[in-house]
């Protein structure tokens, strides 16, 4: 069989994959069923089907090891959760926060008796990396929220319990040599030279490509640069350890060493840089490519991308299967797919002895890459660039320069007279890349949102199209064709899908902790009201916008400790056209100077009603607010406020406290059989949840819950 490792990587990844979203029973039945059947085909059939009884069994193999590993090292885990615990073990990670906070990742034993790797939010300490800690607290698993799937991310990451009020903390300094601290410690002085000489945003920009961190950059910059098709730069992966390779490998060249040692002069600071970048699933995938491509010399064989990554997948899942899920393991070895396995081969159909083929290779390239991870990006993403070709090929080779610099800069030490030139280089480079993110990225055309049904559809389609092409066409190069084009059709009813009016009104009540937003909107526009805790659900806010194509607010109603959130929203709305700030009476000269770019205008909050497009917004004394389209009402209170007990509304939303009073539940109308019942007399009302509401043309309201 060509290419074995290939076969079988893929066949692994895809049935690790399938079984991520199933239960560790039905995994292990199915892992068992999948081998049986293998086995029939070898006996039936002999060498004829080997093929297909390996890809078989190397799927049964994902979906027993994630099953297996589901039920013997997860469950054990997690069964702690809820309860008390104490903790001993080391400190793998520290993030720290601002208020003198951290979040602490500690890999130890659980009550003495279970291995785990936890999290936890702490006072910031002198602990560092390597130290050995041992703490007490409540163990919890991760929660979900709109704005960050925490479960999920973590899970992903081997991280399965976080703990909650803590106590009892208590840490010993590691004296010994730690080749981790030792790295990270140099990471830190190399990001204090880049500071120094660097601009703000340059050094950011270094950071990011350089290790992986993307603290420095601003939230408005980073979803630009995503928009643009250039935010993968900077998740570390095999761009940035080939740069290191071809640097290494040039300087190498000039000695005369055997392949072995020249194979550990290459790999040594590979596995530093690995280090360098935290260690994500994306650098150590290609950490292990490269050690294989390298490798492969010295055991005289031929290296191939294909069998060099399914080899790699293999490594990195087989000891933390969960990192399937894991989105920048997924884009990372798809990327690698598009650019090393099918952009040779589309070069291949065209004539690759061709001059136009080989001219036209780096847009082939990129539009490969672009297409392989775009199902990824709708698993993942709010957001995906369709404009990414393009604009890789204009700084892709920009990036490369600040990588290469930044490389030179870590190897040489930082010296000042080579530190000083090359960085200066990079920081020009670093506005570029911004520059011309910030343009492309602001084109409403160069990107589509993913929060539509729609858009699933149109995806899913898509792609189904595309297998059938490839499935019946005798000529690959007439499928490639036309698969390119079924996309861009697909990407095209996507855009123009979102600018199609349908009628409808959609009132979704976003809650992040404490805090609560209303958001109000069409396909095209929106109204923002704060309706508690100053402005601290704007993050999710922004999620939800983005995630809808909704660039236009027509208004920003300022409900809540008025001066707080106007300056919050300020900040966080910056891409967004906003119209109109409505700010409490009493509010408005406190508030009228901290947003910029609107008309402030000011309201009653105790009994007002603001009129806007196709819908009124009523504050009444009492402290509630009703939403009326349509001719539905929909209702929004805390807990110190009351609905009127003389009317019947669509839908209610107490967006503050934890039961639901048949009082309460008797002035809520039923609305929709799919909707979540929380009351004991069957009525709709939500009580401290993310919901959203449609109102449709004829008044008709439907809910669904927004995680």
């Amino acid at each position: 069989m060509v290419r074995k490792m290939a076969y079988v990587g893929s066949s692994y990844i895809v049935g690790l994959f399938f079984a991520s979203f199933l239960g560790y029973g039905i995994n292990l039945a199915a892992s068992a069923v999948m081998a049986a059947v293998a086995v029939t085909v070898l006996a039936l059939y002999k060498s004829r089907c080997m093929k297909i009884a390996v890809c078989i069994l190397s799927a049964a193999a994902g979906m027993f090891l994630y099953g297996a590993y589901d039920r013997s090292v997860y469950q054990n885990i997690i069964k702690y959760a809820g309860c008390e615990v104490e903790v001993t073990g080391k400190i793998t990670d520290v993030m720290d926060y601002s208020g003198d906070k951290a979040v602490y990742t500690v890999k130890g034993v659980i009550n003495g008796d279970v291995t785990a790797e936890i999290t936890f939010f702490f006072d910031s300490a002198f602990a560092v990396i390597g130290d050995g800690v041992s703490f007490k607290g409540k163990a919890e698993i991760p929660n979900d929220s709109y704005k960050f799937p925490a479960r999920s991310y973590y899970k992903a990451k081997g991280i399965y319990l976080q703990v909650s009020g803590v106590s009892d903390f208590n840490y010993t300094e590691n004296n010994g040599f730690s080749l981790k601290k030792t790295v990270y410690k140099y990471r830190d002085y190399i990001l204090g030279v880049m500071n120094s000489i660097m601009s703000p945003e340059g050094s950011a920009v270094a950071a990011a490509m350089l290790f992986g961190d993307k603290s420095g950059i601003e939230s408005e910059a980073k979803t630009l640069m995503y928009r643009a098709g250039i935010g993968h730069i900077m998740a570390v992966s095999g761009v940035h350890l080939s740069v290191v390779c071809s640097f290494l490998g040039v300087l190498i060249s000039k000695l005369k060493v055997n392949k072995y040692l020249r194979f550990g002069l290459i790999m040594l600071p590979v596995f530093c840089f690995v280090l360098l970048a935290g260690m994500s699933n994306s650098v150590m995938r290609a950490a292990v490519m490269i050690a294989v491509v390298y490798g492969a010399e010295l055991f005289h064989r031929r290296a191939d991308t294909f069998n060099s990554l399914g080899i790699a997948v293999i490594l990195l899942t087989v000891t933390s299967p969960f990192a399937v899920r894991d989105a920048s393991f997924l884009l990372s070895a798809a990327g690698v797919f598009g650019i090393g396995v099918a952009a040779p081969a589309v070069l291949k159909f065209i004539g690759e002895n061709h001059k136009t083929g080989k001219a036209l290779y780096p847009l082939i390239a990129s539009v490969c890459v672009t297409v392989v991870v775009f199902p990824v990006t709708v698993l993942f993403f709010d957001e995906v660039s369709v404009v990414s070709p393009i604009s890789n090929l204009l700084l892709i080779p920009v990036c490369e320069i600040i990588l290469i610099g930044g490389v030179i800069v870590t190897l040489t030490g930082g010296v000042s007279f080579i530190a000083v030139p090359v960085l200066k280089i990079c920081d020009v480079c670093a506005e570029i890349v911004m520059t011309v993110s910030e343009f492309i990225g602001g084109l409403h055309f160069s990107y589509i949102p993913l929060g539509s049904a729609f858009a699933h559809i149109a995806v899913i389609a898509a792609l189904g199209a595309i297998t059938l092409i490839f499935a019946v066409s005798k000529k690959k190069s007439s499928a490639a064709f036309y698969s390119a084009a079924v996309l861009m059709l697909a990407v095209l009813s996507v855009n123009v899908y979102r600018h199609i009016p349908d009628g409808k009104i959609t009132a979704a009540v976003i809650k992040e902790n404490s805090a609560v937003t209303a958001v109000i909107h069409d396909k095209n526009s929106a109204c923002i009201i704060d309706l508690i805790h100053g402005g601290k659900a704007s993050d999710s806010v922004v999620k939800y916008l983005n995630r809808n194509g909704i660039y236009r607010i027509d208004a920003l109603i300022l409900n809540d400790n008025a001066v707080a959130s106007g300056t919050v929203y300020d900040g966080s709305l910056k891409l967004f056209d906003v119209s109109y700030v409505f700010i409490p009476n009493e509010d408005i000269g406190s508030v009228q100077g901290n947003v910029a770019d609107c008309e402030a205008v000011g309201y009653d909050n105790c009994g007002n009603v603001i009129e806007l497009d196709g819908f009124d917004v009523t504050f009444t004394e009492n402290g509630t607010v009703l939403i009326s389209c349509c001719g539905s009402e929909i209702i929004m209170y805390g807990k110190a406020h009351a609905a009127d007990g003389d009317k019947l509304y669509d839908a209610a939303v107490r967006y503050s406290g934890n039961d639901c009073t048949d009082a309460e539940a008797d002035i809520i109308a039923a609305m929709s059989d799919r909707a979540k019942v929380v009351s004991e007399k069957l009525k709709t009302i939500y009580i401290g949840k993310s919901v959203k509401f449609v109102i449709d043309r004829d008044g008709r309201v439907y809910s669904e819950e927004l995680f």
